[in-house]
């Protein structure tokens, strides 16, 4: 019961702060607002195929729709862990901004100290936009986007990227302008980089050096050698392409 009373909570409080009645959410999810309405009188839950359809509408992970703002409360009010990652969160008094509040114009400046930069593996997980100070030997987790020097380990944004080179893999809700991959790149905006060492896919277009596997692209791809296969709604320039191709657009190999 628990279980469900937090659905339901979750559910009314995004809907009122979203400003919008039962009825223009039942039509957004194209179901009845008898449907909306059982779900917050706790009559019923949600078909677990509308879970992704409601946190997408809300901007919300599912998590958060299963545990609101409780399981925020939760990871502050536990000891966290002594593991040297750099934590940044924003709070608004004592309570934690989320996601779909903080403001994405505004940027977090971090200029890591010199005795930290010792350190041998110095990660992130920042709560907000970063404009980080220098190279970072770990991995960068951000829900905004991200600003720094080359990166040892991996990059989760939920925005943009803006950095030297990725040691590891790429995953980020806005575009990319960085050195080389180490791994791959999953992106829903364009991307600029050196070379990919695994696979890519972008929601824009691309333009890099080489790319060690396959490529999914919803835009134009301009690139040195592709050592995969190719899907790509756009144009295609590129040296060689040793894989299967599927283009929409055109075709220009540029290798003499």
């Amino acid at each position: 019961m628990e279980f469900q009373e937090n659905v339901r909570n979750t559910i009314i409080t995004l809907r009122k702060e979203k400003g919008i009645t039962q009825d223009v959410l039942a039509s957004a999810l194209d179901i009845s607002v008898q449907a909306v309405s059982k779900w917050e009188t706790g009559g019923s839950l949600p078909d677990i195929l509308q879970l992704p359809r409601i946190a997408q509408f809300f901007g919300v992970s599912i998590d958060y729709l299963f545990y609101g703002d409780l399981q925020i409360k939760e990871m502050i009010a536990e000891e966290l862990p002594n593991d040297n990652i750099i934590r940044i969160l924003q709070f608004q008094g004592n309570r934690m901004i989320d996601a779909r509040r903080w403001n994405r114009e505004e940027h977090i400046n971090l200029k890591i100290p010199a005795e930290l930069i010792k350190e041998p593996v110095l990660n992130f997980e920042i709560w907000g936009n970063a404009n980080i100070d220098g190279a970072v030997s770990g991995y960068v987790e951000s829900e905004g986007t991200v600003c720094c020097g080359n990166i040892n380990g991996y990059v989760e944004s939920g925005g943009g990227v803006n950095c030297g080179n990725i040691g590891g893999y790429l995953e980020c809700g806005g575009g990319v302008n960085c050195g080389n991959v180490g791994s791959y790149v999953e992106c829903e905006n364009n991307i600029s980089c050196g070379n990919i060492s695994s696979y890519a896919e972008s929601g824009g277009s691309i333009s890099c050096g080489d790319i060690a596997n396959r490529v999914e692209c919803e835009g134009d791809l301009k690139c040195s050698n592709i050592h995969g296969g190719v899907e790509c709604q756009g144009d295609i320039q590129c040296e060689t392409i040793l894989g299967n191709v599927e283009c929409e657009g055109g075709i220009t190999f540029t290798k003499a």
